[in-house]
């Protein structure tokens, strides 16, 4: 004869029986055994995918190190420009430089020397007033006329000197 299996009774199965329960105390489930086929692709898919994740990091710094150099020396190609333009902007401002161009371009003199402007006669000239005795002629009109204009022309300038003159 066999001796009967002793079996538990239904209530030490209870918790089994219901999904979502936990086990009674000091009633634990036997761990399964980890199988080495299941465990060692799934330990050589996570080692795969953080040195995927590794090198693609290293890329990327790579790539950021190569635009920061490139940023680098567009940024001092524009610092010399910079530098270049201040130059050639204190160059242009030089009184030295606008003195020149003003009597190069502009054709402008020294002020102080009194100019001399000689205006055409006005109105028409009569043959016979000219000839007459008794009526200057026209080297004597033209004279005082051009030593009038000069003396209204040197006052006109010299007042504006004095007025807007900035030298000491």
């Amino acid at each position: 004869m066999v001796p009967a299996l002793k079996t538990p009774d239904a209530s030490a199965w209870r918790h089994w029986q219901t999904p979502g329960h936990l086990a009674e105390r000091g009633v634990r489930p036997a761990p399964r055994a980890v199988n080495p086929f299941v465990l060692l692709p799934v330990l050589a898919l996570v080692v795969l995918a953080a040195g995927m994740g590794f090198i693609a990091q290293r890329v990327h710094v790579m790539e950021m190190g190569y635009q920061l150099r490139a940023l680098n020396q567009e940024l001092a190609r524009l610092q010399d420009e910079h530098r270049r333009l201040e130059v050639e902007l204190v160059r242009a401002r030089s009184p030295e430089r606008v003195e020149s161009l003003a009597r190069t371009r502009l054709n402008m003199v020294e002020p102080g020397r009194p100019q001399l402007v000689v205006l055409p006669p006005t109105g028409p000239v009569d043959g016979p007033a000219l000839s007459g005795g008794g009526a200057p002629s026209l080297g004597e009109t033209l004279a005082s006329h051009v030593a009038a204009v000069g003396d209204w022309l040197l006052e006109r300038f010299t007042a504006a000197a004095e007025a807007g003159s900035r030298r000491q």
